[in-house]
């Protein structure tokens, strides 16, 4: 006997591909702010930026904090935060550089140094998981921890045994051309975005960030995708380390200091949410770039180092107030400014709109039958656009009345 196959029905939601509204996604709207800072570099440098190497060596100062990012992306994503990345960076680099300068070999010493990292990140993520103990403040004590071990270490010394690779991965240009940097970046960059928006694990991710509760009582084990992620941050923060160490050739125990507010300040200007369960990973992607063109254009107009933090701290700013300006905000100030703060006026409004589009998709429907003659046709659309004027004058009379009435319940009051 043969078992009955099972119908099942595919409930995931899908949409159209409208142009119009993936030209103002807010991952094209970052491209048009890397195409307006290019402009404006061509406009204020044009010898320096058409000259060979310029373009190369602005992508090359960026990519040390890049990897960076994308750990900060699975952070920011469960809600929390983890302002320690740059200790780690450093931790990582101490372990490396000891490790070469005790004669181990190159493998083991980077495979110890990503582990470090790693090991940090686990430390933080059973502080917040297990003992749930708020993110920031647990990384900002491990920032110190960490930052402190490192100093009494290395104390004023600087280690720069790094293997040669490491200065060509961060120096280097395929052809002469393409950064190797970039090409590691958007490697493990690709690998992140697969594991986020194609995976189980990441979809939990997002689940957990919009209701920590809500996963918990779904089944997802949160605590421990919670180190997972912190572990994750940490091997990233060790990875990038790789190409800090590569591009100042050697490093010490007070260098990556504010790498962790500049790695939070690009992935919320790529659109992950402080929130947590918003956002995808190719705008930080994006604003990795953006941030190192910004920064080069900053120094072209000659503004002090102090200024340009200032600066990125507006854009984090920014950044964070951006979600706020939503459908329910821009609704909120026409209630206010359009309607007079009345509901029925707004309610009149709203009824009117949902009927003149009920008329304009019947003016969709009569140009979509193709047994109509055109005269027949025509018709109709006279018939149908009569109908939305007659709409459009009524819903004006009746606000306009609804307005006075307003108006003198007011005066009355006064």
């Amino acid at each position: 006997m043969s078992t009955p196959e099972i119908q099942t029905r595919d409930l995931a939601v899908k949409e159209k591909f409208r142009l119009s509204r993936f030209l103002v996604r807010w991952e094209m709207i970052l491209v048009y702010i890397l195409a307006a800072i290019n402009l404006l570099l061509v406009i204020l440098r044009p010898n320096l930026y058409f000259e060979s190497g310029t373009i190369q060596s602005i992508i090359r100062s960026g990519m040390d904090i890049s990897v960076m990012v994308l750990g900060m992306i699975f952070v920011l994503m469960l809600g929390d935060i983890d302002v320690s990345v740059g200790a780690i960076m450093i931790v990582s680099c101490m372990v490396m550089g000891l490790l070469l300068d005790a004669g181990a070999p190159a493998a083991v010493a980077i495979i110890a140094g990503i582990a470090a990292g790693g090991l940090c990140g686990v430390f933080n993520g059973v502080l917040v998981a297990r003992f749930r103990m708020p993110a920031v403040i647990v990384t900002i004590a491990t920032s110190m921890l960490f930052r402190g071990v490192a100093e009494i270490v290395m104390g004023e010394n600087t280690l720069k045994n790094f293997p040669d690779w490491f200065s060509t991965l961060a120096w280097g240009d395929l052809g002469g051309l393409i950064p190797y940097s970039m090409l590691f970046f958007l490697a493990v960059a690709v690998i992140f975005a697969v594991v986020l928006h194609k995976t189980k694990f990441g979809r939990e991710l997002y689940i957990i960030g919009n209701s920590s509760t809500v996963a918990q009582y779904s089944g997802i084990r949160v605590v421990r995708i919670k180190i997972i992620v912190f572990a994750v941050m940490g091997v990233s923060a060790a990875l990038s380390g790789i190409l800090f160490a590569g591009r100042l050739k050697g490093i010490s125990s007070g260098m990556g200091t504010g790498y962790e507010l500049k790695a939070i300040a690009i992935a919320v200007l790529g659109g992950v949410s402080t929130n947590g369960g918003k956002g995808k990973a190719y705008g930080p992607v994006i604003a990795v770039f953006i941030m190192a063109f910004m920064t080069k254009t900053l120094d072209l107009l000659n503004v002090h180092a102090n200024i340009q933090i200032i600066f990125q701290g507006i854009i984090l700013l920014i950044a964070v107030m951006i979600p706020m300006f939503n459908k329910e905000f821009f609704d909120g100030l026409k209630l206010r400014f359009v309607f007079m703060g009345d509901k029925n006026i707004e309610a009149i409004s709203r009824r009117s709109a949902k009927e003149q589009q009920e008329l304009k998709a019947g003016i969709a429907e009569v140009y979509a039958d193709r047994s109509l003659t055109e005269g027949e046709r025509k018709a109709k659309v006279n018939e149908y656009n009569a109908d939305i004027a007659a709409s459009k004058k009524k819903c004006r009379d009746d606000i306009k009345r609804a307005k006075d009435e307003l108006k003198a319940r007011r005066k009355n009051v006064v």
